[in-house]
């Protein structure tokens, strides 16, 4: 059995429906029809009724699909025993990425280990922390990076760098002239937040609470998934937010975000890999969790 039509067929069973698969999977509807069909040629029966709007599991689908996630964990181990072996940092690399580390930490080390190793082909995947964790059990990703603290059973969690989370304005907001933003300010001021499952969020709600503003007091004004959004909501004067110092050093210097600690909370965390505990880790990704610790340069 072929492990990416297996994974087509999964994407295919969870969505519901080959138009939603094909967005999720990056492929034309026609590749998915195709892998399906070929998929249902190898096993000797339909495994999706389609005579209605939406496309449902048959039997035999609903079968594999509960065997889904173990066969394709399986594949992916037996992948990187392999390669792990022959010690080769070639093939496919799968990195499934939190935004914070997708978009600003990763992008030089991966650009050295592309450099390094013209055979290896990228494959990266950019979500938040929890569908980070939840790509790598279900075997979709070979390494996943993330910030903030995982605890998840059979996760293994490889501290890499420190960062710091601090509390962002527009440059010609009130904050901006302050040193410092006390915690009752904040509580006072429209806030723009990451969605559930972010671990910017996670972090910050945990730091708040810990000194004693409790999130429910906090006046949201948005709940937003993408970072660059979430600084030009801020910029356009949405409200404020809070955000890794990483993601703001074009914005600062030029002036158009002002980065402040809160009074007494000082909200650092650690950037880390997270792997499945017990699988062998591929050479290829071996070498980026050490590039990503070395804060190695493009």
């Amino acid at each position: 059995m072929d492990a990416r039509r297996l994974e087509v067929f999964r994407a295919v069973a969870r969505h519901s429906g080959f138009t939603r698969a094909a967005l999720d999977l990056h492929l034309s509807q026609s590749a998915v029809s195709q892998q399906i069909a070929a998929l249902e040629l190898e096993l000797g029966g339909p495994l999706f009724d389609r005579s209605r709007r939406r496309v449902r599991l048959t039997p035999a689908g609903a079968a594999l699909l509960a065997r889904a996630d173990e066969l394709l964990a399986g594949f992916a181990e037996a992948r990187r025993a392999v390669a792990a072996a022959r010690g080769a940092a070639e093939g496919d690399l799968r990195v499934s990425a939190s935004l914070t580390m997708g978009n600003y930490v990763l992008p030089a080390p991966l650009a050295t280990l592309g450099r390094r190793h013209p055979a290896l082909r990228l494959q990266v995947t950019v979500d938040n922390s929890e569908r980070v964790v939840a790509s790598l059990l279900t075997g979709a990703a070979d390494v996943g990076f993330v910030e903030d603290e995982v605890e998840r059973a059979g996760i293994t969690v490889i501290p890499l760098l420190e960062d710091e989370l601090v509390l962002v304005a527009a440059a010609g907001h009130r904050f901006a002239a302050l040193t410092e933003v006390p915690l009752e300010e904040l509580a006072a001021e429209p806030l723009i937040q990451r969605e559930a499952g972010s671990g910017t969020r996670l972090v910050a709600e945990q730091h708040l609470r810990a000194a004693g503003l409790m999130p429910e007091r906090l006046r949201v004004a948005a709940e937003l998934s993408q970072i660059e959004l979430i600084k030009a909501s801020v910029e356009a004067g949405l409200g404020v937010a809070i955000l890794s110092r990483s993601t703001l050093a074009k914005e600062l210097a030029l002036g158009t975000l002002a980065a402040l600690p809160l009074a007494g909370v000082p909200i650092r965390r650690q950037l880390a890999a997270v792997t499945v505990t017990g699988a062998t880790t591929l050479p290829a990704a071996q070498e980026l969790i050490a590039l990503v610790a070395s804060g190695a340069p493009a």
